[in-house]
């Protein structure tokens, strides 16, 4: 069988450190961890460590739609691989790599100062996806839970 892989980036602003510990931490997770319109989230369980595993039990029309895997790597703040399985991937073991790359942006000035925003670079690899359905279907999903996350930040850095 073909595996397809997807790749999506986002631009946030905020610190390498804030966003990957937003991936952690339960009662964080649940408040920006939203991939498209009327999905909620019901509830989440996390064990964040290497071998820990996490549910996330995500809710559409009064149906619950678990979300499961295990976290592989936990390298902060810049890598966290994890195994990702739902029934958008048949219930099948697909595997996820977040990557978080601090950029400098020297452009960004003030009247008094010419201090630095950090941006972030979060880089999203989803593997072993099995038609191009998945992909699209995954595209959407953490196309719209990047932006969120983002938005999300935006509002607790104000």
């Amino acid at each position: 069988m073909d595996r397809k892989i997807l790749k999506v980036e986002k631009r946030i602003s905020a610190d390498p450190t804030k966003l990957f510990r937003a991936w952690l931490n339960a009662k964080d997770f649940s408040l920006w961890f939203l991939s498209g319109e009327g999905i909620g989230i019901e509830s989440v369980t996390m064990d964040p460590r290497p071998g820990g595993r996490f549910l996330i039990n995500m809710e559409l029309d009064g149906k619950i739609l678990p979300h499961s895997g295990e976290y592989i790597t936990i390298d902060e703040p810049h890598k966290l691989v994890f195994t990702w399985r739902s029934h958008a991937t048949e219930n099948r073991d697909t595997l996820v790599t977040v990557t978080f790359e601090e950029e400098k942006d020297s452009k960004h000035e003030t009247k008094k100062s010419s201090k630095q925003k950090t941006t972030t670079l979060v880089t999203l690899i989803h593997e072993d996806l099995s038609s191009d359905l998945q992909i699209k279907m995954h595209n959407h999903g953490w196309t719209s839970i990047l932006d969120s996350l983002s938005h999300w930040m935006e509002s607790i850095l104000e």
